[in-house]
């Protein structure tokens, strides 16, 4: 019965250190006023008025502004099919059209090099400032860039 409760015990313990490990932190880039999750220890790289971009060894993410009124959600799929291009990916599996809070956009998903990366331009309808989103990750931390990509809103 004593090695059913250290069992237990160390199972409990397990899931709750795996849960810290794979839990999804605030960030924000208060120049554009926009916020996102990322997993923990994302360390910053680069937070000025042109780009913002953090990660770690398993996750990357990088954000451009696109200062463009004139910008409307027919445009989306063309920015980002053009960002896709630029950077040369193999192999594009995916993209549609989303809704991430107060934001609408068009994502695609491709890979390079061994690497994942979903690119995705987001449209502000409260602002002029609309958002290029590419996060690059190994294929073991998908659900990590979903949530980051999905989490995104404007303050």
């Amino acid at each position: 019965m004593k090695s059913i409760q250290i069992f237990s015990s160390a199972l409990v313990g397990l899931l709750f250190l795996s849960a810290q490990l794979t839990a999804q932190v605030d960030m924000t880039w208060d120049t554009h006023r926009v916020g996102f999750k990322v997993p923990r220890g994302f360390k910053i790289d680069t937070n000025n008025a042109e780009e913002f971009s953090a990660g770690n060894d398993n996750v990357y993410l990088t954000i451009a502004p696109i200062q463009d009124e004139t910008i409307t959600t027919d445009d989306l799929a063309e920015v980002v099919d053009a960002m896709v291009k630029e950077m040369d990916y193999d192999l594009i599996t995916d993209g549609d059209a989303v809704d991430v809070n107060n934001f609408t956009g068009y994502y695609a998903r491709g890979s390079k090099d061994g690497a994942d990366a979903l690119v995705m331009a987001l449209l502000d309808p409260e602002s002029a400032t609309n958002l290029i989103v590419v996060v690059i990750y190994s294929g073991d931390y998908e659900d990590a860039a979903l949530t980051t990509v999905n989490s995104f809103y404007s303050y």
